[in-house]
């Protein structure tokens, strides 16, 4: 997060619980999680991201997020493995996972993960894409920035593990 410090406000969120996330989501343009996601293939609603608060996981869920009516969201960038994925059978036509529950919350460009992350690399790829966003010098963003910006992102990791495609192909950015 460094690379955006002093372009854009940041309020950092340790060991946070979901009421605590949830209060900050209403006020923010950007979001930003880097921690554990967690899908449940038996009912993908509960599939969420993990917060540790206190102590104690905490499990930001599809549900609590979709029945957000976030009014300034702009882009929330998920960090945290599978979060873009559904592995229902018997919901296989349906678009529910952590990053849709973005969506129907409000956020308008929503970048997650399609299957588990290594850690080092999703922090190689978030730094390159704030770097290629904000060359784009403009916060609305529109047009495919912030698509392009994660390809930018996602290409620049791809030359040094073009070996291990399942370390970079997983970011995905859904949004218009």
């Amino acid at each position: 997060m460094g690379v955006i410090n002093g372009h854009l406000p940041i309020q950092y969120q340790e060991l946070p619980s979901v009421e605590d996330v949830i209060e900050s989501l209403r006020n923010c343009c950007i979001a930003h999680f880097a921690c554990h996601g967690l899908t449940d293939h038996l009912d993908p609603s509960k599939s969420g991201l993990i917060l540790q608060s206190r102590g104690e996981q905490d499990r930001l869920t599809v549900h609590t997020v979709s029945e957000l009516s976030l009014r300034n969201a702009q882009m929330a960038y998920l960090s945290a493995c599978s979060t873009a994925e559904n592995r229902a059978a018997w919901l296989s036509d349906e678009v529910i996972h952590v990053v849709s529950g973005f969506q129907v919350a409000g956020f308008p460009h929503v970048i997650g993960c399609l299957w588990p992350s290594i850690d080092r690399v999703c922090v190689e790829v978030a730094g390159r894409f704030y770097q290629a966003l904000l060359r784009r010098k403009t916060t609305c963003w529109g047009d495919g920035e912030v698509a392009l910006a994660l390809r930018d992102a996602v290409m620049e990791v791809r030359k040094t593990e073009l070996r291990m495609p399942l370390a970079w192909a997983q970011f995905v950015h859904f949004g218009a």
